[in-house]
């Protein structure tokens, strides 16, 4: 008996799903070190650095190459290593050490630190802006941000902020830099023109990560609280859904290949996942299992894939995207 054309379809469309669903399940792990916390790519070498944040690993970042997928280098920073930043105008990489007060600055060409920074108080998110060439670094026990222009390597300006602020992103449409502040369930909004704080914005419980998606002019922010992501497109500065996702929501990566959404769940209770959202329909389609406790994220250009630090298990997951 043949099969009616709308039957094949639809067994054609299930059997793409599955395809998808495995690809995305047989991801690479990479073996670095202890606690890895962010992940944050370089687009001239096309390397991914990656902190890591306990001192059993020496405070040190792993520099993973995407055409070989192993750690080709090893670089002593401060203490704690967390957020991790790449500067696109100098080919720098600039690492928030919480436990230092520091920021320590990496020339990609050579791996080694080249300038140390003093900013606030548990130093843990940190972003470029590639508008006035700028870092913004986000001090969680202080309140603040601190701003470093990369032709300095010296913070000239300090904005208060919410309490705790973790997630830092800039949003390259307006110019704009949006800090999730995790203990006032608040988003600030920063203008890099003046540095001055021009909204806040509520969210839900304990906003941790944040991420720009430029392909609709939106941001992420992962509740790890209520285990959902708040979308809040930069023309209304308001929420307009909060997407459910695992339990814990930490860190966010955007997909410009797919226009997707990478949310790590570092406790699904069901086990350890990623969420990718969809920006078209703002709606979950599909959930990635990892192991080892998935925390930060991000997206390599040049290979479409997706590194998630895994932080409980001390690697590295390759995810295609």
């Amino acid at each position: 008996m043949e099969l009616s054309a709308r039957r094949l379809t639809f067994l054609v469309i299930v059997l793409l799903t599955l395809t998808l669903s495995l690809n995305r399940a047989n991801a690479t792990t990479i073996s670095i070190g202890s606690n890895p916390t962010d992940v944050a790519f370089d687009s001239r070498l096309n390397e991914v650095f990656v902190s890591n944040y306990d001192a059993g690993s020496g405070n040190t970042v792993s520099v993973i190459a995407d055409d070989m997928n192993r750690v080709a280098a090893t670089v002593t920073v401060g203490s704690g290593p967390a957020g991790v930043a790449f500067d696109s105008h100098l080919n720098e990489i600039f690492v928030a050490n919480e436990r230092a007060n520091t920021v320590s600055v990496i020339p990609d060409a050579t791996n080694k630190v080249s300038a140390t920074i003093t900013v606030g108080s548990a130093p843990v998110g940190v972003a470029f802006d590639p508008h006035l060439d700028e870092i913004f670094v986000a001090n969680f026990h202080s309140n603040t941000v601190s701003v470093i222009p990369d032709a300095k390597n010296r913070v000239t300006a300090t904005i208060a902020v919410g309490d705790g602020p973790v997630g830092v992103a800039f949003d390259s449409h307006l110019n704009e830099i949006f800090v999730a502040n995790f203990r006032s369930d608040t988003v600030s909004l920063i203008s890099d023109a003046t540095n001055e704080i021009t909204q806040t914005v509520p969210v839900a419980n304990y906003p941790h990560g944040i991420a720009f998606d430029p392909n609709k002019n939106e941001v992420f922010v992962a509740n790890e609280g209520s285990g959902t992501v708040s979308v809040i497109p930069d023309a209304t500065n308001r929420v307009r859904v909060d997407v459910s996702v695992g339990s814990n929501p930490t860190n966010i990566a955007f997909d410009s290949h797919l226009n997707e959404v990478f949310v790590c769940d570092y406790d699904s209770g069901a086990g350890d996942t990623v969420s990718v959202i969809a920006d078209a329909s703002n709606t979950v389609t599909a959930t990635i299992i990892l192991a080892g406790g998935p925390y930060g994220a991000a997206f390599d250009s040049n290979k479409n894939e997706v590194f998630v630090s895994d932080n409980v298990s001390g690697t590295v997951s390759v995810v295609p995207g």
